[in-house]
């Protein structure tokens, strides 16, 4: 095994190691990074005077998410026409030191002009988005792409829509044709519609997919990637994260002391409030022991027997978020993941129908039955039947249902300047009991049954 593997096993043995106490241990190193933050500002060595320049406040969507000016990026296309060179949005440096990221605020209506500049000028090949236009009744991003048949101007660009595709049930991916100045280019936006804007989604998978499609779309491309939310800092910072750390991993650069803590309070040096919550940072842990355990499991020597043997066609890390280990939650000793996932999304309902099992001499309704045996043997299943709706269904959502989804349960933000999850709990469950009996007779139970 390699030594960024090795490292990999380490970082999951200190948290297995951290028995039932994962969530002090977190809650104090948000704390401290939260502290480290307070302290830059105060001590001037993350500035904001860009931002705070007359001409550029109306630019800003909250007042209390500006740009440091050591990473801010600068604009100088267009400024021969008037167009001043701020935008709210820093430079992320990726594993390799690069411009890897731009983290950025979601337009507003009168600097859609100057996000086009951005992305085109950086050549962005790959915008992931990490919220939805309007979130519980609020304006949280102006629509900066075109819809189908109906081209969108701003400025001197042209926006047209070729494609437009849902990933999974979470997120939509869109291709787009930007033309200026007589020159076309194709930019991928990946938007993640059902991240709810006070908590985390229910699990990693989707998230792991998102910059896993977006780096197949980057491809060989060095540009950086776009990433955005409505503020460019919880979600924003949370979808870096991610990315950074599984280029350590397809890299094998996973240094021997990987910590958390480290990156996300590195990251918080080039934007302000990256991974903006404490329920975000036990969410990024969850989705990096779930990124690691799929990465051990594929280099492992059982699996890779298995690989060469049913499925010759894999190769080693190049798909994680397909990968049989990705695709569910491994569990860890100790119960680690359930400690650090202690917000759970409520789980989705059940089908709505099921068949009823006959008890031996009991009347048939209905001639959908199904038989086993002689024609006058007892139906051992009668009609299916539909399942009760349950009087608590939530409201429709105002923007409609998405696929696959439940309509969103989620209360109205509070008056706080953004995406403040504080005491915020979200509660659920596996989304359904089971009750098995003890069979009857004189034989013995098997095994399995005193384990349920």
């Amino acid at each position: 095994m390699s030594r960024s593997l090795d490292a990999a096993r380490s970082f999951l043995d200190s948290l297995a190691a951290r028995g039932g106490r994962e969530g002090t241990v977190l809650a104090s190193e948000f704390s401290d990074i939260r502290a480290h933050s307070a302290s830059w500002k105060t001590d001037l060595a993350c500035s904001t005077e860009a931002g705070s320049r007359p001409e550029n406040v109306n630019k800003n969507r909250y007042k209390d998410v500006l740009p440091y000016d050591q990473t801010r990026v600068i604009l100088s296309l267009l400024q021969e026409e008037g167009l001043g060179d701020y935008i709210n949005g820093n430079f992320i440096r990726g594993t390799d030191g690069s411009q890897t990221y731009i983290a950025t605020q979601g337009p507003l209506p009168h600097t859609l002009l100057d996000f086009w500049r951005l992305i085109w000028e950086y050549g962005v090949k790959v915008i992931l988005m990490a919220c939805r236009e309007v979130e519980n009744g609020r304006k949280k991003c102006e629509r900066y792409w075109a819809q189908a048949q109906e081209p969108l101007q701003i400025g001197c660009f042209c926006i047209n829509l070729t494609e437009e595709t849902w990933l999974n049930v979470d997120i939509m991916l869109r291709t787009l044709q930007v033309t200026f100045q007589k020159e076309s280019r194709c930019v991928h936006q990946l938007q993640f519609v059902s991240w709810p804007d006070r908590g985390v989604p229910s699990q990693p998978a989707h998230v792991l997919a998102m910059v896993e499609k977006a780096r197949c779309l980057q491809g060989a491309d060095r540009s950086p990637l776009c990433i955005h939310c409505s503020a460019g800092c919880g979600r924003t910072g949370v979808l870096c994260t991610v990315d950074y750390v599984r280029q350590l991993l397809l890299t094998q650069t996973i240094p021997p002391n990987f910590s958390l803590f480290e990156v996300v309070l590195e990251m918080r040096r080039q934007r302000p409030a990256v991974v903006q919550t404490e329920e975000q940072y036990r969410f990024l842990h969850h989705a990096v022991t779930q990124l690691f355990n799929a990465a051990l499991q594929d280099a492992s020597p059982q699996y890779q027997n298995l690989k060469e043997n049913c499925a010759p066609h894999y190769e080693y890390l190049k798909s994680l978020c397909t990968s049989p280990a990705l695709l569910r939650a491994p569990d860890l000793p100790g119960g680690v993941l359930r400690s650090i996932s202690a917000s759970r999304a409520r789980g989705r309902a059940m089908a709505d129908t099921y068949a009823v099992v006959q008890k031996r001499g009991s009347v048939v309704v209905g001639g959908g039955a199904s038989r086993c045996g002689d024609g006058d043997a007892d139906a051992l299943y009668s009609r299916v039947v539909r399942r009760a709706r349950d009087s608590q269904a939530p409201a429709e959502d105002p923007l409609g249902p998405l696929p696959g989804h439940a309509a969103s349960t989620q209360n109205p933000a509070a008056g706080g300047a953004y995406e403040d999850v504080t005491g915020v709990v979200q509660t659920g469950s596996l989304g359904f009991n089971v009750r098995i009996g003890k069979p009857k007779g004189p034989r013995d139970p098997p095994a399995e049954w005193t384990r349920m």
